[in-house]
């Protein structure tokens, strides 16, 4: 006897649904920039300094007053040296050089710098020996951004490479969204926290570690809740007594539709479902809610589903709670395939993938069972073969995404 057919939600209007019901929930406060990375801006930044502050000189060298590059191939000396850091009265004259390093504030007069390998030094002169014309070798003032210049707009997440612009920028602090608070459930009679010891009546818990590391990453606070068993009033009690705790509750098992997939249930009586079950494989079972003014994602307990839905969902539907703008879009990259795969049409999926560097192929896992850990340890990523796709052979083009993407 056949099992009736479930209508699943594609993928994209699982994004799509998202998109138009998250909404941002944190505070906002003040860090150092120090202290910033992974946050998110709450307010539009602006440049506090031009970049550079004054006209310098990108090389060590020479600054030269020059009326005509076609005049002279000689200029007269003066003493001294221009450094970075110090300032100078210097006023150069037409057909005058000095010497100048990296850095250091250009002298009035100067029309551009030249190499010090491209001269030769005699009688107080400098002569040309080869030149080239196509570079002042000047950094102006504000040519990389000037003061009052819009550098980051609010909802965008920075970056470690965001902070030198912040810092040379002059802002060393900024508004931020306060950090989500991530309340993380474990479900199952089966799970064993104790990872010294193994049963034959129970598992180790795989999914917490992971998901805490995860969450941590990404930038959130992370309380974690701790486990419960299969228990529809002992799992409710456990929700609604931290509930005020957290910004956002994620939950792991029991929400598929067997008599014990409490999650669900629960849910489905108590909470405004926004969506349940979609068309992914793994991670079918995924489901969120309101419940109140809090939302909840309860992701499957297979740890590899829970760790997929984790980076495909979890992630983008946490960054649009936190504050961010645009949603969330990890890098993915066109590679050959090295394998053969048939693929029910319907379903969008994600492969457990070892992209070779070398050769530009990807592999997948020769098994698909949402329990084998090992499979995420092999891999260093993710194929997603898109809903409609259906027949993938050797060689053909494929979305691979690293797993670098998500953190």
């Amino acid at each position: 006897m056949t099992s009736p057919k479930v209508k699943l939600t594609p993928l994209l209007k699982l994004f799509s649904d998202l998109k138009s019901e998250l909404k941002p929930v944190s505070g906002r406060s003040r860090v150092s920039v120090n202290s910033s990375v992974n946050r998110i801006f709450s307010k539009d930044i602006f440049a506090k300094y031009d970049n550079p502050p004054f006209d310098n000189s990108a090389i060590d060298g020479f600054a030269i007053n020059e009326e005509t590059r076609s005049i002279s191939r000689d200029f007269f000396l003066l003493e001294g040296l221009l450094r970075p850091g110090s300032s100078s009265n210097v006023v150069l004259k037409k057909n005058e050089g000095i010497r100048i390093l990296t850095g250091a504030p250009i002298p009035c007069g100067t029309t551009r710098i030249i190499f010090k390998e491209n001269t030769k030094e005699l009688d107080q002169k400098i002569h040309f020996v080869q030149d080239d014309y196509k570079e002042s070798n000047i950094r102006l003032k504000g040519e990389d951004f000037k003061k009052g210049d819009l550098l980051f707009k609010k909802g965008n997440q920075i970056r470690i490479t965001d902070l030198p612009l912040l810092i040379g920028s002059g802002n060393s602090s900024v508004s931020i969204f306060k950090p989500l608070k991530v309340g993380l459930i474990t479900t199952g009679n089966e799970l064993n926290p104790n990872i010294k010891k193994q049963s034959e009546s129970f598992i180790l818990d795989t999914n917490s570690v992971p998901l805490k590391t995860l969450l941590g990453y990404w930038g959130y606070s992370i309380i974690n809740i701790g486990g419960v068993g299969d228990d529809l009033e002992l799992l409710r009690k456990k929700i609604f007594d931290n509930l005020e705790r957290v910004d956002v509750l994620v939950t792991t098992g029991g929400v598929s539709t067997g008599q014990e997939d409490f999650v669900s249930q629960l849910l489905k009586r108590e909470a405004q479902l926004i969506n349940w079950r979609i068309a992914i494989k793994p991670g079918r079972p995924f489901i969120c809610a309101k419940l109140g003014t809090k939302y909840i994602f309860g992701l499957p307990g297979n740890p590899v589903a829970a760790f997929i839905c984790a980076l495909i969902v979890l992630r983008p539907s946490l960054g649009r709670i936190g504050g961010e703008k645009a949603w969330f879009k990890p890098l993915s990259i066109k590679t050959k395939a090295n394998f053969n795969k048939y693929k029910r049409p319907g379903r969008t999926e994600f492969l457990r993938a070892n992209f070779n560097s070398e050769n530009g192929f990807v592999s997948i896992y020769p098994f698909e069972g949402s329990g084998r850990v090992s499979s995420l340890s092999w891999s260093n990523g993710i194929v997603e073969l898109p809903e409609r796709e259906q027949n993938i052979k050797m060689g053909d083009l494929v979305d691979f995404i690293p797993y670098e993407s998500f953190f």
